[in-house]
């Protein structure tokens, strides 16, 4: 009996940003590939996902934004943000294939303990707009979808930039706790994120970010993962965990300046996944997300797949880099810091 479900269309490759747009479509086939190579489909199912009705955004997306994208999709040109989401010809098609993917993994862990939809992680796309590469917010999404049958559901993010899209839409949610570890400088994307954004109303203190500096490293990001995200997480007793993966927290990504490697994803993924069984059951969701060197999010999502689906890790050692990195002395004595404020601000 498989344990484990991966998502997957071909029609996803289709959510790819023509010309020199850095998303491109050829992570996911990269993983998939990688997967097959090692006969990782003999122990984890795999399904399409089932599309959802349009009116199933409206849960967190307004019905004016929608339509929007509808026009847009249909002109195939233009941006649906500010600055950095071009439309193209289907691409609400592509975008609701996406979201329907993650969709899919929710209603799927009612028969398997882990689903996985490497085509989702939006965590950018606002109620009213698309941001960062993201039309629509399929995190937030499954979030709310989940609390028809969950009482408490943890998202947590290791995407190299803040997922803001996701805090704000569930940001007075007291049901979904929201954990975001990423990038954190002034004029790096999207801003927000600091240690002292925690919730509002009756969402107050179930957001948790960890801001971290450029050059932080796998020792300094598993410190403050076990410092501050595993008691919150313990604290909070989820009844599911969304996980949230990207790539673009590795050292070699050219839009981040994150240094972990491999090795230290791994880790994370081995907490995580443990955390899922220890207050969930095992239900866990793992989504994409960003990753801009798109062989190393391969190799990130790969080894990442192969920790939750308990598969043979001696199949996957070649996609491991050579060793942990340090982080640089000044990223280490800003971790530092950020993780005693944490601690004093949600009382860890």
């Amino acid at each position: 009996m498989h344990e484990t479900v991966f998502v997957w269309d071909d029609e996803y490759l289709k959510y790819s940003f023509p010309g020199d747009h850095p998303f491109k479509s050829l992570r996911e086939s990269m993983t998939r590939k990688t997967l097959e190579l090692r006969g990782a489909f003999h122990e984890i199912a795999m399904t399409k996902p089932e599309l959802i009705e349009e009116s199933v955004l409206e849960t967190v997306h307004s019905r004016q934004y929608i339509d929007f994208v509808k026009e847009m999709s249909r002109k195939g040109t233009g941006m649906l943000d500010d600055m950095d989401t071009p439309a193209f010809p289907g691409i609400f098609e592509a975008a609701l294939l996406r979201v329907s993917g993650t969709v899919t993994a929710l209603k799927l862990l009612r028969k398997y303990e882990h689903a996985i939809n490497i085509g989702g992680g939006f965590h950018h796309a606002k109620r009213d707009s698309a941001a960062g590469f993201c039309v629509f917010n399929d995190v937030a999404l499954v979030a709310k979808l989940a609390e028809n049958d969950y009482k408490r559901i943890a998202i947590i993010d290791i995407d190299g930039h803040h997922g803001d899209g996701t805090q704000f839409l569930l940001y007075d949610d007291p049901r979904v706790l929201k954990v975001s570890l990423h990038m954190y400088h002034p004029n790096f994307y999207p801003g927000t994120g600091n240690y002292d954004e925690i919730g509002v109303g009756e969402g107050e203190g179930f957001t948790l970010n960890v801001p971290l500096p450029p050059g932080t490293g796998d020792d300094m990001y598993l410190k403050a993962f076990d410092e501050v995200v595993v008691p919150k997480v313990r604290q909070f007793k989820p009844e599911l965990i969304v996980f949230l993966v990207g790539g673009d927290s590795h050292y070699t990504d050219p839009l981040v300046e994150l240094k972990l490697t491999t090795l230290g994803y791994l880790e994370v993924a081995k907490r995580v996944h443990k955390l899922a069984h220890e207050y969930a059951n095992g239900r866990l969701i793992m989504v994409g997300g960003g990753g801009y060197n798109y062989e190393s999010t391969a190799r990130v999502w790969s080894v990442t797949i192969s920790e939750i689906a308990n598969l043979n890790p001696l199949d996957y050692e070649d996609l491991h880099d050579c060793c942990m990195m340090a982080s640089n002395p000044i990223a280490k004595q800003k971790v530092e810091k950020v993780i005693e404020e944490i601690k004093k601000i949600h009382r860890i």
